[in-house]
């Protein structure tokens, strides 16, 4: 008897619903397996997979990170604190029938490849045999700390971004933030309110961008420019000339000046970090050189005694219930096609696995049409499906990956327009029928 053929989504945050979304209305069956007690990934504050804190708001403003055809409710801030964003997901999730397809309390254990499937083993009990599997697990997941460890051995408390959640954790101590990204910004600028001393320390320069300018949200504001200008220098030159006349120039409060584009790099969005070091609230440092009981030495030579370290320095790729080996590794990442797609299997994919300058909206949308299209495929063992997986072994899209900083964060960032046209050409591809 011929299997049914069926999809199992792992993974209950936006992308793993986006992902359902797009398989209910496309008439596609599968199950939605989550390790938590409710949808919301890292949104969802009640749960280990949560990475939220108490001062927690978007990064990305609500025009963007709304999926187009689900806007946010209107009396929604234009950057949604944690709560209310975990109340949009909710949402979403109910008003597109997800709830009925979601197994919850049901961490993967095993998934294994059997025969043209994959098995899936849950923590719940559950144990079934999917023609595909779409891992949705996220980018947040174990943490990683500086490779190598810094010289000597610090003594005093350390945290890392996964485990900060309110500043009662900084209460009256000495805290270095070590990190430049957004959440280390976003830490030091916290501290300030409760912390005896902050120290923030960077490896690099950084362009820092305000939440506002003109009264819109900075990433409005940048999309609204167009083609004001004839070349993308002239463009970029121009948004650096208002930041700075806006205060925003790290190299006017004494701050090394990027040696990378404005583009180059994922864009940090804090309005308070320059403002708190200009009031002498956070006192910025290069690299920590070593540790010598609480006392930090820095690369500068300068020290400082520290009583908390708060490590804002990412995370790694981790899928406990699979076998490594049945993954192509590169520099520490899988390598997969448009940072999707095993070349290596034709029956799993990895959604949400990449990072962009923009909200989730769009992404959210094209990453689920692109695997409703590649069920079809799969399933009627189309053509398209046959073209796609030949395209995958030769195809080297480009998705603007050497023109950003050369760092582990910045393996997965890709240039949105050039990933989402990317992503709709082959989801074109998979969607042809061919002739007869």
């Amino acid at each position: 008897m011929t299997r049914t053929f069926k999809v199992a989504i792992i993974g209950g945050g936006p992308t793993g619903i986006g992902v359902g979304r797009e398989l209910i209305e496309g008439g596609v069956d599968f199950d939605l397996y989550e390790a938590a007690a409710d949808f919301g990934g890292v949104w969802n504050s009640e749960a280990a997979c949560g990475r939220t804190y108490d001062s927690l708001h978007l990064i990305s403003p609500k025009f963007n990170t709304q999926v187009p055809d689900f806007p946010m409710p209107d009396d929604y801030p234009v950057y949604p604190n944690h709560k209310l964003m975990w109340r949009y997901i909710l949402a979403y999730a109910e008003h597109f029938g997800l709830r009925k397809h979601a197994r919850f309390n049901a961490p993967i254990t095993r998934l294994t490849k059997e025969g043209d499937g994959w098995r899936v083993v849950s923590g719940a009990g559950h144990d079934e045999l999917y023609s595909l599997v779409v891992i949705c697990t996220g980018l947040h997941r174990e943490p990683r700390f500086p490779d190598p460890p810094y010289p000597g051995s610090f003594t005093g408390e350390v945290l890392h971004a996964r485990d900060y959640k309110s500043l009662d954790q900084l209460r009256g101590k000495r805290v270095l933030v070590v990190g430049g990204g957004n959440s280390g910004c976003d830490f030091a600028a916290d501290a300030v309110h409760s912390a005896a001393e902050v120290y923030h320390s960077t490896r690099r320069g950084y362009y820092y961008q305000p939440k506002f300018i003109a009264g819109k949200p900075t990433p409005q504001w940048m999309m609204e420019l167009g083609g004001k200008f004839e070349t993308k220098q002239e463009t970029l030159a121009y948004i650096e000339q208002v930041f700075r006349l806006a205060g925003y120039d790290g190299t006017d409060y004494g701050l090394p000046r990027p040696d990378y584009p404005l583009d180059g790099a994922h864009p940090v969005m804090n309005s308070l970090l320059l403002y708190h070091i200009g009031h002498g609230d956070i006192t910025p440092k290069g690299d920590v050189e070593s540790f010598n009981g609480k006392r930090v030495t820095f690369k500068d030579g300068s020290t400082a005694e520290i009583d908390l370290i708060l490590y804002a320095t990412g995370y790694r790729r981790d899928f406990p219930f699979l076998d490594s080996g049945q993954l192509e590794w590169k520099s520490g990442i899988p390598d997969l096609f448009l940072h999707s797609t095993p070349r290596n299997h034709d029956n799993l994919l990895f959604m949400g696995f990449i990072n962009s300058a923009a909200g989730l909206g769009d992404g959210l949308k094209t990453q689920g049409l692109f695997v409703l299209n590649y069920a079809r495929a799969l399933a009627g063992r189309t053509p398209g499906l046959k073209a796609f997986l030949a395209a995958k072994m030769v195809d080297q899209p480009d998705l603007g990956q050497a023109y950003f900083v050369k760092s582990y964060r910045h393996l997965w960032e890709a240039d949105l327009w050039k990933l989402l046209g990317h992503m709709r050409h082959y989801r074109d591809m998979l969607a042809e029928e061919g002739k007869g």
